[in-house]
């Protein structure tokens, strides 16, 4: 595929050196089903006296370790041993987000995703004595280790156990928060960071634990946050350059870009997050004030606008054709034509806001045209008018997506925005979000909409449930009724630090 090297040549200029720091295990015990811990199960401290950091491990023994915090990095430990050395030592060694990807047994389960993003390796160790550095870069809290076979001729004793993660997140460079926020807001935001620092890599990561991929709609949301905290603007800009130097031979930008072996394209097109390109180059400039990578990538941003139009009819209503994924949304029963027509519409308007910034007014009038074409045809077709609300498809769905991104877009005022809202709440049958990256755009339009209050419960309730739950970082999927929800076929992969839920930050940080 013809990548402009260009755009990737600076993209690699810009890779970050990440940032080390060493954490150890606060404790140390077994592992030990309970009904009433998360996902049923626990980890049960040792009696012993001697340190967490270090243990004997018995032949077929297993020790489980918790970090206290979620950590992204290299794990190492050092071996003694007691005895007769005569033959290798061999380990199992498993990584967990949360406590139960210890507890389960991973044979014969095979995740839509793949069975290699479940972190647990095998080693074996010829001679065990000195440092032992685990290669692969692990996403985790908690770590078991267990001696599959430990020959009776010697004891082994692991000591200095400890991660070294990585970020390249400087958390130098948050602002401190008023005295004005309450205390539980600040809990979020902290862990709003926390989840959003460990997705910050040589790229915005989704997830540190799985897929590790940049995605546009993700990057988004992470650069929305980052601008209120870390600021760190080249890998933005990395980021940026990134996905437009691996565009297709139409010029369309894809929605996901692997950086190794080198950078490429996922193949991935997501129509909703193709049009957000505009918005998020446009939230760039603004922030950094680099309005010559505005300008450079002004064409790019043009061309997803026009690749998205196709899919628009010439009475200005969007049709999905099925040569896109329409995501929007975790929630498989959602119609997204109604929130597919308000990204397009939002879009065209931050594009027109783009080209003021860049100097170039030469497609301001295509751009204004479409946007009336399309604005027209949502309220005439997809504007309940017996309801007041917006519908969506065949069905006329009634959803909170469809409402919250008509109200993003603008396609009704601020006072109309706010009885929306209003009225939504009681109705029967209206489509819930499955998960916070609806959330986020909900709660934007809950502020649009003069819904402050109604706003920040939600983030208190949503985001603060997963706090409840003992997590120091934000899932990718979250269901208060249904904790073990998945979209690829188990929890156990489920994402739970995921980057498209930091952003009650930026809430937070706006009410100050």
């Amino acid at each position: 595929m013809p990548y402009n090297n260009k755009f990737i040549d600076i993209a690699e200029q810009l890779k970050p050196t990440l940032i080390p720091s060493t954490v150890k295990p606060i404790a140390r015990g077994q592992l030990a089903k309970d009904s009433s811990s998360l996902f049923s199960w626990t980890i049960v401290a040792d009696n012993a006296e001697n340190t967490a950091s270090s243990d004997f491990i018995c032949r077929n023994g297993q020790v489980a370790f918790d970090f206290g915090r979620y950590c992204v990095g290299y794990l190492s430990f050092e071996l003694e041993c007691e005895g007769k050395i005569d033959c290798p030592l061999r380990l199992q060694i498993k990584f967990g987000e949360t406590i139960a990807e210890l507890g389960e047994s991973f044979d014969g389960f095979e995740p839509s995703l793949g069975r290699a993003w479940l972190q647990d390796e095998v080693i074996v160790i010829d001679y065990p004595v000195g440092e032992v550095k685990l290669p692969r870069r692990y996403a985790f809290r908690y770590v078991s280790i267990t001696s599959v076979y430990n020959p009776p001729s010697y004891k082994f004793r692991i000591t200095n156990l400890k991660c070294e993660t990585v970020t390249s997140a400087d958390e130098t460079a948050i602002p401190v928060l008023s005295g004005n926020i309450p205390e539980q807001l600040r809990d979020i935001d902290r862990t709003s960071l926390n989840t959003l620092r460990h997705c910050m890599q040589t790229v915005f990561e989704d997830g540190p634990k799985r897929d590790r991929r940049l995605w546009l709609g993700d990057f988004r949301l992470q650069a929305l946050v980052n601008y209120q905290s870390f600021k760190n603007y080249d890998l933005c800009k990395r980021c940026l350059y990134l996905f437009a130097g691996t565009a297709d031979e139409r010029g369309c930008i894809p929605s996901c870009v692997y950086e190794y072996p080198q950078p490429r394209s996922g193949e991935l097109f997501i129509y909703d997050y193709t049009a957000l390109f505009v918005p998020t180059l446009l939230e760039y400039a603004e922030a950094s004030k680099d309005i010559d990578t505005a300008v450079e990538l002004w064409p790019s941003a043009l061309r997803q606008l026009e690749i998205v139009l196709k899919d628009v009819d010439s009475n200005g209503l969007f049709h999905d054709k099925k040569e896109w994924w329409l995501f929007i949304d975790w929630n498989n029963g959602l119609d997204k034509q109604a929130s597919e027509q308000a990204i397009v519409i939002y879009c065209l308007k931050q594009a027109l806001k783009l080209a003021e910034l860049v100097g170039d007014s030469s497609r301001n009038s295509w751009l204004h045209t479409n946007i009336n074409l399309m604005s027209k045809a949502a309220m005439e077709s997809l504007f309940d008018s017996a309801r007041q609300v917006f519908i969506s498809g065949e069905s006329r769905q009634i959803s909170w997506a469809s409402q919250a991104w008509m109200i993003i877009a603008g396609v009704v005022d601020y006072s109309v925005a706010s009885e929306i809202l209003s009225r939504l709440e009681g109705l029967e049958g209206v489509v819930q979000p499955a998960g916070p990256y609806l959330y986020h755009y909900v709660l934007e339009a809950m502020f649009i909409a003069g819904h402050k209050e109604q706003a920040i419960a939600l983030i208190k309730e949503y985001w603060g449930g997963m706090i409840n739950l003992g997590s120091d970082t934000f899932w990718e999927v979250f269901d208060p009724n249904d904790l073990k929800l998945s979209p690829y076929g188990s929890y156990l992969i489920n994402s739970y630090c995921h980057a498209w839920s930091c952003t009650p930050s930026l809430f937070i940080r706006q009410l100050e």
